[in-house]
């Protein structure tokens, strides 16, 4: 059993006295913390019940399933947060199972045009430097250590949420972001190719 001391004076924003706060900047590994790469945006989507809307469960291992979220066709009466080409977005709600993935433009056009609004539950993450590609993050927040640390992480009782401090104290290492051009050229292509193929399949489908 790990055991981590801190005094009154070490506690971060509003006086966080939740463990597994502390064990997730712990654990959060060497390299650059991922908050100075990217921001969060929270711009309400604006008719939303126009918009193919994303749940938590539409997203996974990097991939938007679009056809799926499509069939839900969700009435949106809730809030939602507008998505963009390039957006990353990340579950706050069991992100230990896998629920990342990348706004890909070819998941854009699997909507038909119209715009994604996406659940309150996810982080919707902007590259800090515009004109930055987030692709090459997917494996360093779909790999072991991120999501041991991310399911760690969770607070709360009936449904415990990943918060934003921990999301953003993860460190990427700094190798993957000196070859960060590269790794996103690597993932946009292999993502090309996988949503070419979802279409194919789809198409199949409604044969």
């Amino acid at each position: 059993m790990k055991l981590t001391v801190r005094s009154l004076a070490e506690l971060g924003d509003d006086v966080v006295l939740a463990p597994e706060r502390w064990v997730a900047a712990d654990d959060a590994g060497e390299g650059i913390p991922l908050g100075d790469l990217v921001v969060e945006r929270r711009e309400r989507a604006e008719e939303a019940s126009r918009a193919v809307v994303l749940d938590t469960t539409h997203a996974r291992d990097g991939l938007l399933d679009i056809p799926a979220a499509v069939r839900a066709a969700s009435s949106a009466k809730s809030a939602k947060k507008s998505a963009r080409a390039g957006d990353l977005l990340v579950s706050r709600l069991r992100p230990y199972l896998r629920q990342v993935a990348l706004v890909h433009p070819r998941a854009l056009a699997a909507a038909s045009g119209r715009a994604l609004a996406v659940s309150t539950e996810f982080y919707v993450l902007a590259p800090r430097r515009a004109g930055d590609d987030l692709a090459f993050l997917l494996p360093f927040l779909l790999g072991e250590r991120a999501q041991a640390v991310l399911a760690a992480a969770q607070e709360g009782g009936h449904h415990p949420r990943v918060p934003r401090a921990s999301l953003l104290a993860l460190r990427v290492p700094e190798t993957l972001v000196e070859a960060r051009r590269r790794l996103s050229r690597e993932m946009n292509a292999a993502l090309d190719v996988l949503y070419d193929a979802s279409s194919r399949y789809q198409r199949l489908l409604t044969r």
